[in-house]
Formats: C-alpha cells, structure tokens, sequence
C-alpha cells in the first residue's frame, strides 16, 4: 500500500480513532477512489455514518 494511502488512514483514525469499511467492502484498502488528481478514502465510523478524507495528487512524482 502507498505512503498516501497509509497516511489517509492514519489521518482518520487521529480524527475519529475506529474506522471501518463502507458499503459492501471488507478491507479497509478496497475503501480508496481516485478521481483526476484527488485520492479518496471513505469509511465508516462506530455510529455507522460515512465520512471522506482526500489528499491532492502532486502530477510531478
């Protein structure tokens, strides 16, 4: 997994301690979208509400 994923994890859970996978997912790593140059990563929190955290992709690396 990327350092970009793994710090969009670790951002959520300093926010909101337990995550979990949303919808039909399992696996905290399937909860990733990409779309043009944001990275998404949307779970679940203990009350079942969805929430999303971004990071903008820098296109030079």
């Amino acid at each position: 997994m990327s350092e970009i994923k793994l710090g969009l994890m670790q951002k959520a859970i300093e926010e909101y301690e337990k995550i979990f996978p949303c919808g039909d997912t399992t696996l905290l790593e399937d909860c990733f979208t990409q779309s043009q140059d944001k990275l998404f990563f949307w779970f679940n929190t203990e009350d079942n509400s969805t929430h999303i955290v971004e990071h903008t992709i820098d296109e030079a690396i």
